[in-house]
């Protein structure tokens, strides 16, 4: 069995994904399931959206019980921007489980994101020039790699493909093109010495590959349910654009902003929208202000408890969630906990049906990718 822990929902549902596209029998929990029967548990530990001292405690946790559970290997998954606690988690990985050295592959050039002379650039500019820079709790103002790990004036190791791998603590690997993932995950297998990896979507596909597992047919997916509630929680521009485009519409569109108490009449709206048009569509407003960490948090809670609250009076069959911090505090609110992915819509967009006595298919998506055509298709019309 492989172990996943992801430091975000839609992190963990986006490897489960790959998984699934890999042939992988895959379950998606927020805990540690010790009986689970799946090839593939991916563990969604929500470490990104807690302060540090507490992901640092919720890592070790997890790290402990994995010992237990004896997987056959284990990948920690990052944000590939590096947002995040990451050293913090991985000092605490390398700690419990006596291992020396940890090799880190945040980049994942089929998204634009690669890492060259030891800086980092989405789409060929550096990384703190794009929307990331705005990220209300994770704000990106540099593109070098050792200012995004926060690791100054303790250095992490940056290499390139085909560098060795004997320095202990964290090595970085730079990514410039798609076979470098291959370089990477193939050098990581022919190590004498284990060493814990990490890294985004990209490497955990690359390291599949390297140990000869091949792409399977596509399963036959399941029709989407009539009644479909989409969830927005996220703050870049474009996808905020997107949805505004549609309320401009007349689309069944609900805001909620930070603070805001009138939680009644906005399950009200979204009920009505739901019976009335089939689907409803829940986004927040505007920018945050003032402390943003602490406003976005708030936007989560509130998110949430709408969210719960509709759940409670309307028997729904799809659920669609963008952000995954979003994400987590709305299915933890809602009591759901375990999910087994069905579809993967686009990298990133996966469907997963949650456990459960009730028809309910969840699709989680992160903030910062684009709506595959198909969903935008459901969105708009």
């Amino acid at each position: 069995m492989i172990v996943v822990i992801a430091d975000d929902l839609t992190g963990a549902a986006e490897l489960g994904g790959i998984g699934l596209r890999y042939g992988l029998s895959v379950e998606v929990n927020m805990q540690v399931n010790m009986s689970t029967k799946a090839d593939l548990l991916v563990i969604a530990a929500n470490t990104r959206s807690m302060v540090q001292e507490d992901a640092v405690k919720e890592m070790e946790r997890i790290t402990r019980q994995l010992e237990t559970l004896q997987p056959e290997w284990t990948y920690k998954k990052v944000d590939s921007v590096l947002r995040g606690h990451v050293v913090a988690e991985i000092n605490i990985h390398l700690k419990v489980s006596g291992l020396k050295r940890a090799l880190l592959i945040p980049a994942n050039p089929a998204l634009g994101r690669t890492i060259k002379d030891g800086h980092y650039f989405l789409n060929g500019e550096p990384v703190h020039k794009s929307s990331f820079a705005a990220d209300p709790e994770f704000a990106i103002t540099s593109s070098d790699v050792q200012d995004m790990l926060h690791t100054r004036p303790v250095p992490v190791h940056v290499k390139r493909p085909g560098d060795e791998l004997s320095d202990s603590g964290i090595l970085v690997g730079e990514v410039q093109e798609s076979d470098d993932l291959g370089v990477w995950a193939m050098l990581a297998g022919s190590v004498d010495e284990p060493m814990l990896l990490v890294g985004a979507s990209g490497f955990f596909a690359a390291l599949l590959r390297a140990r000869r597992m091949r792409v399977t047919m596509e399963r036959t997916p399941v029709p989407p349910g009539y009644l479909s509630l989409f969830v927005s929680g996220t703050t870049f521009g474009k996808n905020q654009d997107f949805i505004r485009g549609i309320h401009a519409a007349g689309g069944p569109v609900s805001y909620i902003s930070a603070g805001v108490a009138e939680m009644n009449d906005q399950a009200a709206a979204i009920v009505n929208n739901l019976l009335d048009r089939g689907k409803a569509i829940v986004a927040i407003e505007g920018d945050a202000s003032g402390d943003a960490m602490q406003a976005a948090r708030m936007l989560r809670r509130q998110m949430a408890q709408l969210v719960s609250q509709v759940l409670s009076e309307v028997g729904i069959e799809e659920l669609v969630i963008e952000g995954g911090a979003t994400a987590y505090a709305i299915l933890e609110q809602a009591g759901l906990r375990a999910f087994f992915p069905e579809e993967e819509l686009a990298p990133g967009v996966i469907r997963m049906r949650a456990e459960g006595g009730f028809p309910l298919y969840v699709t989680v998506k992160p903030g910062s990718y684009e709506w595959p055509g198909s969903m935008r298709h459901r969105l708009e019309n």
